[in-house]
C-alpha cells in the first residue's frame, strides 16, 4: 500500500534527521574549546545537560509528530495502519524505541532539575551535584527498561 509506505518514510525520514541533528549537536559540543566558551556555559557538566536536554526535546517531539502521523492512518481504515505501524514490530527498530525511553525519562529528569531551580534559584548554586543526581537517578530508572527492551529485541533478531 503506497500511503503505508509512504508514512513509513517519514517516520523513517524523522529518526534520521533528529538522530543526525543530535550527532551534529554533539559534534559542536567536542569541538568546542575552554578558551571559546560563553560566560553562561563553560563547557561542564551545565552544558552537556542543556545539549542533551534539547536533543530529547527534538527526539521526543520527532516521535510525537511521526506517531500522530502514522496513528492518522487508522481513519483509513485499519488495513493501512497495522501495515504502517509493522515497521514497529521489526526486531531492529526496537533499539529505537529504547533510545525514545531514554530520551523520554533524561528529559522528564532534567526538566525536573530545571524546575527546582526555577521555583527556587539559591539551589542553581549546587547545580552540578543536582545533575550528576539526575544522571544517577536517570540510570536506575532507565536500566531496567533497558533490560528488558533490548533482550526482546535479542530475542526477536535473527543473530540469537
Amino acid at each position: 500500500m503506497l500511503a503505508a509506505r509512504l508514512i513509513e518514510g517519514l517516520v523513517f525520514v524523522l529518526t534520521i534527521g533528529s538522530g543526525l541533528f543530535a550527532a551534529y549537536l554533539l559534534f559542536d559540543l567536542f569541538r568546542l574549546r575552554s578558551s571559546q566558551a560563553g560566560a553562561v556555559y563553560r563547557g561542564g557538566i551545565g552544558q552537556w545537560s542543556w545539549a542533551a536536554h534539547r536533543i530529547t526535546g527534538v527526539l521526543v517531539v520527532a516521535f510525537l509528530f511521526g506517531h500522530i502521523v502514522d496513528t492518522f492512518g487508522v481513519g483509513f481504515g485499519p488495513e493501512l495502519y497495522d501495515e504502517t505501524i509493522s515497521l514497529y514490530k521489526q526486531w531492529w527498530f526496537k533499539p529505537f524505541e529504547v533510545a525514545l525511553v531514554a530520551a523520554v525519562i533524561y528529559h522528564a529528569f532534567n526538566g525536573l532539575r530545571i524546575i527546582l531551580f526555577d521555583f527556587w534559584p539559591h539551589l542553581a548554586l549546587k547545580q552540578k551535584q543536582f545533575a550528576y543526581a539526575e544522571l544517577v537517578a536517570f540510570v536506575v530508572a532507565f536500566s531496567p527498561a533497558a533490560f528488558f527492551m533490548l533482550r526482546s529485541a535479542w530475542e526477536d533478531s535473527p543473530f540469537a
